[in-house]
């Protein structure tokens, strides 16, 4: 008895406490897992529930009505945050091939969509900041359960109130934005600010300007816009022409020189004198528009088309000075709603779930690219074409490496930057010599970044220093450009030959 009550009841009562533990531990994990995936259909399902109004508010005329623009931008705002909470609870845990954690607990967005955004901690990388384990993520997903919950449910009056307004006509629109080529992503609440200029009727000239950082879609909008069929009925004249051609050396007739040197949208015939024309003048950063050739112009449409209207576009504050209004600030897209964009591009018909370790780098790339619509549509290409978490990470390497390279006043890449970076990633290697943006037309062929990947090797030559053209990207949406760089090919030098050399240096 005494040795049952010394060793065998102890050993009993131990192994009963540790079952019992380990049950309990069981039961917690199962249902803190239950919890989790219980959240993150509450979230997909509340994200869902706001993108169909989106979408349904996508197909009516709201752009008369700010405060209904301004809900539509919270809404859609909170839709694109759901979206990226979603992803990063899906790769929390992921690891690439050589073992690296690929994602912590990346959350670098706001809870409160209803408020400003919080500074977002970047680093010179663009890597995403990262919280404090599991719980962290959790907490903020459950945090930001209650917050589009309370949206959806005020929805109902949004919904009321869009139902008042009419539909808008559809029609096929072709732009640069979207992988299909044939929507605009994003942007409709600046799309219907400018509409709602337009549209309003004024009896004298009226200027609009539109200014924003390089890469961020303000001709895109502008051309949309442009394509509208509320638009076209407006207008019996649309002309998209370019600031440089209001220079000094402009002649008399400004209107003239534009249409010769534009490209016209939209003309439908109306007796002389009782058509208003819209004016939409691409201006770049570096060119000074005329005092007495704008004056001429805007002379010029006073007295030939009364209620007429003028968009200029550029990167350009001073532009601002033009108007007649206050200017339209283009902003570089949210991080979340950026992502969405890159992520359709990236993986075109391919569902991003069934590659977590790529969806998880492909948010890294698209950090590190900071809003920049022509780095997404160059790089999405190359990695639409190699679905390889290897290839993946050099991409996210080089993107990276040329990041930190930018200077302190810098946060966006240049077109030549971008070049540079598709160009590192290619199976060849070859030495940029020289690039430009022209036309189609005007532009002569060349093979497209997808054809030298396809055929993994330079094109035959004469000679492996002989130049080659390669298209970077061409625009869907009039006018039409085309970025073309000018490469050579280097050649490796075989490893007996280097080993050879440093052995003579020695």
């Amino acid at each position: 008895m005494k040795v049952i009550k010394e060793l065998i009841a102890p050993a009993a009562v131990a192994d009963l406490v540790s079952r019992l533990i380990s049950f309990l531990m069981t039961r917690y994990v199962v249902k803190q897992a239950c919890s989790r995936e219980e959240i993150a259909l509450r979230l997909e399902l509340l994200a869902l529930k706001i993108h169909a109004v989106v979408d349904e508010a996508e197909r009516r005329h709201i752009a008369d009505n700010r405060r209904l623009l301004l809900w539509l931008s919270k809404l859609m705002e909170a839709m694109y945050r759901a979206y990226y909470a979603l992803d990063v609870t899906k790769h929390q845990h992921v690891v690439d091939p050589d073992g690296c954690a690929l994602v912590g607990s990346s959350c670098s967005f706001s809870l409160s969509f209803l408020s400003r955004p919080a500074k977002r901690l970047c680093t010179a990388t663009g890597s995403e900041p990262s919280c404090a384990g599991d719980s962290g993520v959790d907490q903020l997903i459950s945090a930001m359960i209650p917050r589009l919950e309370q949206a959806a449910q005020d929805m109902k009056e949004f919904i009321l109130l869009l139902a008042c307004c009419p539909t808008i006509p559809r029609r096929p629109v072709v732009s640069s934005l979207r992988s299909d080529d044939k929507n605009m992503f994003g942007r409709l609440v600046e799309r219907e600010q400018i509409i709602s200029f337009l549209l309003q009727p004024e009896s004298d000239l009226a200027v609009l300007p539109v200014v924003g950082g390089p890469e961020v879609g303000k001709g895109t909008i502008v051309k949309h816009v442009c394509t509208d069929e509320r638009v076209r009925a407006h207008f019996s004249l649309i002309l998209y022409s370019y600031g440089s051609l209001l220079g000094e050396s402009c002649g008399e007739d400004v209107l003239s020189t534009l249409r010769i040197g534009g490209l016209m949208f939209h003309e439908s015939p109306v007796p002389s004198g009782h058509g208003r024309h819209l004016l939409v003048i691409k201006n770049t950063y570096e060119v000074a528009i005329s005092e007495a050739a704008w004056v001429s112009l805007c002379a010029s449409l006073r007295s030939t088309a009364p209620g007429s209207k003028i968009i200029v576009v550029s990167e350009n504050d001073g532009v601002a000075g033009l108007g007649t209004t206050a200017a339209m600030r283009v902003k570089p897209l949210p991080r979340e709603e950026f992502w969405y964009f890159f992520r359709s591009l990236a993986f075109g018909g391919n569902d991003p779930g069934e590659h977590p370790e790529l969806a998880a780098l492909g948010r890294q790339i698209a950090a590190a690219l900071h809003g920049s619509f022509f780095g997404a549509k160059v790089l999405s290409g190359l990695l639409r074409m190699n679905l390889s978490a290897r290839f993946w990470r050099a991409v996210l390497d080089v993107v990276r490496a040329f990041r930190a390279t930018l200077r302190g006043d810098e946060d966006h890449f240049s077109k030549l930057g971008v070049a540079k970076i598709a160009l590192e990633t290619l199976p060849v290697r070859l030495r940029l010599k020289s690039a430009c943006q022209t036309g189609v037309a005007s532009e002569l062929p060349g093979m497209t970044l997808q054809e030298l990947v396809r055929s993994a090797t330079a094109p035959p030559a004469p000679s492996s220093r002989e130049e080659m053209r390669i298209v970077l990207w061409e625009s869907a949406c009039p006018p039409n450009y085309r970025y073309t760089v000018v490469c050579e090919k280097v050649e490796k030098r075989p490893r007996a030959s280097i080993e050879r050399k440093r052995r003579a240096r020695q």
